[in-house]
């Protein structure tokens, strides 16, 4: 009896010690490339805020802006040895972790915020998330839009198709970038988000492949003068990624809760697109950039999709995924 006494003390010991671990305070830092004025950081900062609300200030937030972490590509590197330990990405970006990933990416894919939502947040995203934790160990925590891309160009209006054959456009260096360039006829120039600023300034590239929103946070009306209106891509919803030695510091109930908190934060983001487009624009335009209609949006979407089978190489192949993507019921 004695014994048994002595087993249940010890066993109520170790769930007691197991609690106060679960419930131990727990500081995450997640890392972006985009400014502390552009709405992913109101956004994460937000959830940052529902986040402390619901844990009792148990978990923290902190969010570091400007690659203060590193590149993007950097942060993929790190988020897997568990140097960061969340980042927002790209899908090209976290397409090294599954490469299905980049077929977010692919152009002309989403026409509004009820399908990409559909999509990240229904069967195939659920799927996403099991294979990348189960292939790389990385956790795929929420997604986030990533506004509508167009073209900026310094000095080159973009009326047809034809205006951007063999112009150096600056694109991010991961897929399926510089491909979606390739397939419109220009010449995609990899430049770091950082040196993109300093890149038009300086003539390297002739123009770049940026949302409204960048335009104005980044200040890139003060390097380049027509915003071209192609929106070749809409949202391309970016995953939120975990590692997974942060991952494993949190019970379910707190990983969780981290889930709320994020999908709070990029309901935000995703009305700030919606309701500042139109001001965003009669800023730029007050700042001296001149907004260019192509009369031949055909003619992009139809090269995009030209490009389709070459592309579907950067997710596995599967060109099917996209149509799978694009027809998706919302």
């Amino acid at each position: 009896m004695k014994q048994f006494s002595l087993l249940v003390a010890a066993c109520a010991a170790t769930l007691s010690f197991s609690a106060v671990a679960n419930a131990q305070d727990v500081t995450l830092k997640m890392g972006h490339v985009l400014a502390p004025t552009h709405q992913f950081h109101k956004g994460m900062e937000l959830a940052s805020e529902k986040l402390a609300e619901s844990t009792d200030g148990r978990i923290k937030l902190e969010v570091f802006p400007s690659s203060q972490l590193g590149t993007e590509r950097d942060m993929h590197v790190s988020v897997r040895t568990g140097g960061v330990d969340m980042l927002l990405a790209s899908p090209g970006g976290a397409s090294v972790h599954l490469p299905e990933l980049a077929v977010l990416d692919a152009p002309y894919l989403f026409e509004n915020d009820d399908h990409w939502q559909a999509v990240v947040y229904g069967d195939v995203g659920k799927e996403w998330e099991r294979s990348v934790a189960d292939k790389s160990g990385v956790h795929i925590m929420g997604w986030f839009p990533r506004g509508t891309r167009h073209v900026i160009t310094k000095g080159i209006p973009l009326n047809s198709i034809g205006d951007i054959e063999n112009v150096k456009i600056r694109v991010a260096d991961i897929p399926p970038y510089p491909q979606v360039f390739q397939a419109f006829g220009a010449t995609p120039t990899p430049v770091a988000f950082s040196e993109m600023y300093s890149a038009l300034q300086a003539g390297v590239v002739d123009g770049a492949d940026v949302p409204l929103d960048t335009i104005l946070a980044q200040k890139l009306f003060e390097v380049s003068d027509h915003v071209n209106l192609i929106a070749w891509s809409f949202a391309a919803p970016g995953p939120i990624l975990m590692s997974d030695s942060a991952f494993n510091k949190l019970s379910e109930e707190d990983q969780q809760k981290l889930r709320e908190a994020l999908r709070a934060g990029t309901q935000y983001i995703a009305k700030a697109f919606t309701e500042n487009e139109a001001s965003v624009q009669d800023e730029l335009e007050a700042k001296g950039m001149t907004f260019v209609t192509p009369g031949d949006i055909d003619a992009w979407r139809a090269a995009a999709a030209e490009g389709i089978p070459n592309l579907a190489e950067l997710w596995g192949g599967d060109a099917e995924l996209y149509t799978r993507i694009r027809d998706t019921e919302h």
